[in-house]
Formats: structure tokens, C-alpha cells, sequence
């Protein structure tokens, strides 16, 4: 544990600015050269098409930039350990919808100039921000040293459902995996099943409810 309580395994602030940098860079070089009728392919989320994934991975980097615009007052409702704390049989559908209401009247086009705008709007607002500032999410407030991890989840994960959905391999930015896997582990709270130790892949997925596992405490999130 360090001075504030955490622990050790937490990356840094910096780190996490980093890995979210990397792993939307890979992802947009992903869509650059992605053919049109491959936007309408199905991916493992139900009902979603890569086109809908997209739509919500720009609202989940967009609400970076938004969460820095007012910062809060007061103590933070959520830490990173409870941010994920929630129903999915309320919120699931509620992001569901949201991204399928945001996916209209998209096109290839439009959503990679819009991850590339939410990126940089995202990144550059993080950067400017003290990271024990309060701020406001769909959640509640949170600290933005808390926040910005679960957009490197956001964008680990849908990475790879992404990846999943075109077929190409399944390999993260190794530290956006990192970043997601640490984050993770501390949602845990203790120690993974022996065969996901050394596998963050696996655990990532596991650990979002992509691949089933009998650990009863799986999915961390979903």
C-alpha cells in the first residue's frame, strides 16, 4: 500500500493518460483502413453491429472532456472500486439504448472523425486537470485519477470487441492492458483464479463478462 492507502499496482496518473493515448491510436488505425460493410458486422455485445460499438466508445471518451468542464464540489460519490458497482439489469439497457439512439445517422466517416475529436478534446483535458479534482460522470462524482482509468477500461474492452468482430488479433496495447488489468484487480479485491494469473487478456474479459468463468465473482462488470 502506498502513504494514501492504495495499492502499489495503481499506475499512475500519467501512465493512464498514456495507455488511453495508445490503445485509441491503435484503434483508430483499426477503422482507417476498415471497409465500409465491415461496420455492419455483428459483435459479441447483443444487437450491437461494430458501427453501434463505435458510436459508444466515442460517447465513453467524449465524457472525458465533459467531466473536466465542471468540476465538482464536496466529496466524491464513487471511487474506482465502486464506479462499476451498479444493477446491469437497469443500467445495461440504458446504454444500450444510448448507444443505438447515438449510432443513428452515423457513417464510417462521421465516427472515425469523432473518436479522433473526442480523443484529442479527452486527452487534452485530462492533462490539463489536478487529478485529485472531483468531477462529475453519469454515475455520480468521482475523482478524475479515478475516472480516467475506466476510460482505458472502455477502451481496452471495446478494443477488443472490436478486434473480436473483425477478426483480427486479440492484443491490447500492452499498457492499456496494464492499466485495465490493475484496475480490475483492485475491483476484485483479491487474488485471481490460479489460470488467470500472468493472462491479463483472459482476465480482462473474464472479468467483464465476455468469457464465463465459475469464480462466483465474475463478471466484475457488465
Amino acid at each position: 500500500m502506498d502513504k494514501a492507502g492504495r495499492p502499489l499496482a495503481r499506475r499512475s496518473y500519467g501512465e493512464a493518460l498514456r495507455a488511453l493515448e495508445d490503445e485509441l491510436a491503435a484503434t483508430q488505425a483499426l477503422l482507417a483502413t476498415l471497409p465500409d460493410e465491415a461496420w455492419r458486422r455483428p459483435t459479441r455485445l447483443p444487437g450491437w453491429d461494430v458501427l453501434t460499438l463505435l458510436a459508444h466508445l466515442v460517447g465513453a471518451v467524449q465524457s472525458l472532456a465533459h467531466a473536466t468542464e465542471q468540476p465538482a464540489s464536496g466529496p466524491p460519490d464513487f471511487a474506482r472500486t465502486t464506479y462499476y458497482r451498479y444493477d446491469p439489469a437497469v443500467t445495461a439497457p440504458q446504454v444500450d439504448a444510448r448507444a443505438r439512439v447515438a449510432a443513428q445517422g452515423q457513417s464510417p466517416d462521421s465516427l472515425r472523425g469523432a473518436l479522433t475529436g473526442a480523443t484529442t478534446a479527452g486527452l487534452r483535458a485530462a492533462a490539463a486537470t489536478d487529478p485529485a479534482t472531483v468531477v462529475p460522470s453519469r454515475r455520480g462524482t468521482i475523482r478524475i485519477e479515478d475516472f480516467l482509468p475506466t476510460r482505458v477500461v472502455e477502451a481496452c474492452i471495446h478494443g477488443l470487441d472490436l478486434r473480436s468482430a473483425i477478426g483480427a488479433p486479440p492484443t491490447p496495447t500492452p499498457l492499456a492492458l496494464r492499466v485495465s488489468a490493475d484496475f480490475l484487480d483492485d475491483m476484485l479485491g483479491g487474488p485471481r483464479p490460479p489460470e488467470l494469473v500472468g493472462d491479463d487478456v483472459a482476465f480482462v474479459e473474464v472479468a467483464t463478462g465476455r468469457r464465463r468463468h465459475p469464480d462466483p465473482r465474475f463478471p466484475l462488470l457488465q
